[in-house]
């Protein structure tokens, strides 16, 4: 027997999901958040000096995870020009608070080097998960 998560109701028509199929498209959704954060370091991050701290959202439709959002962030780094910091942080799903981790440190190429890692995503999942259940 198949279970469905009803996502959509109307009128006219009624669209249904199988249950573990909304983890597929957080997977997906979640490869477009990192392609993005890498293409804007590419871009926004120089050698030297300053930029502005820039993120992207990610609304969270699983089931199996307990937050609004999950954001992937790159933040200055006071102490050391050029530096920058890789984040991610979790939203709570109903009160305005958010749990964060940092996942790297460096400058420009050394945080692209981490991201085109194999494990990188894996490292990221696990980390929301973590940030996650802090909340419980």
């Amino acid at each position: 027997m198949i279970k469905y998560d009803i996502i959509r109701l109307d009128n006219k028509n009624i669209k249904f999901i199988p249950r573990g199929m909304t983890n597929m498209k957080f997977s997906q959704e979640l490869d477009k958040v990192i392609s993005k954060i890498k293409e804007r370091i590419e871009k926004e991050i120089p050698d030297t000096g300053y930029f502005r701290n820039f993120a992207e959202d990610l609304a969270n439709k699983d089931d199996n995870l307990f937050a609004k959002s999950v954001s992937l962030a790159v933040e200055r780094d006071e102490n050391v020009d050029g530096n920058a910091l890789l984040l991610v942080s979790v939203l709570h799903p109903a009160i305005n608070i958010d749990a964060s981790s940092m996942l790297a440190c460096g400058k420009r190429g050394q945080l692209l080097e981490y991201m085109n890692k194999e494990g990188f995503k894996d490292e990221v999942v696990k980390r929301i998960h973590e940030l996650a259940d802090s909340f419980l």
